[in-house]
């Protein structure tokens, strides 16, 4: 009985509770683009365009917006998993060398509107988020190991070579 409740223990100080939990409106990027979601609490990420701190003390994020995991982190930046591009305005100052283009990012926050902006020459409707919570995912240098993502080689010997 003790083996059992120390491996409890073990287990539960490895998973921690992010920012980014909780029950949201299950809806993607694209799909608030229409106006219909304003007001309603998401929970959005992917890869960041760009990170713009404005003089009206708050950052604003430019995400390509990505499918989730379960826990809220992006899944990797490949067409399949694009959902849908979004703007994400947080208060505070985030430091664009910190928040830098290409890193995984996720945002829980209400849909306060949609703006359109100039991609190339194709008009985009953005939906713009006013950020709740936000967490920046550490890089890793291998993102596809499974099934902890904990640092361990791509190709390891281990039971699950590459099941995704």
């Amino acid at each position: 009985a003790a083996i059992v409740i120390v491996g409890v223990g073990i287990l539960q100080s490895c998973s921690t509770v992010l920012p980014i939990s909780g029950n949201f409106t299950q809806i993607t990027p694209i799909q608030a683009q229409n106006g219909e979601f304003f007001g309603k609490e998401v929970r959005f990420g992917g890869t960041i365009i760009s990170t713009i701190p404005e003089q009206n003390n708050q950052t604003c994020f430019v995400v390509l917006g990505l499918k989730l995991h379960d826990n809220g982190k992006p899944y990797r930046k490949e067409p399949q998993n694009f959902v849908g591009r979004f703007i994400a305005y947080a208060k505070g100052y985030y430091d664009p060398e910190i928040y830098k283009k290409g890193s995984k990012v996720t945002f829980v926050g209400k849909i306060m509107g949609i703006k359109k902006e100039k991609v190339g020459d194709f008009v985009y409707t953005y939906p713009l988020i006013d950020v709740k919570n936000l967490y920046l995912w550490p890089k890793q240098e291998h993102e596809n190991c499974f099934p902890c993502n904990c640092n361990c080689p791509t190709y390891s010997l281990g039971p699950w070579p590459y099941l995704y």
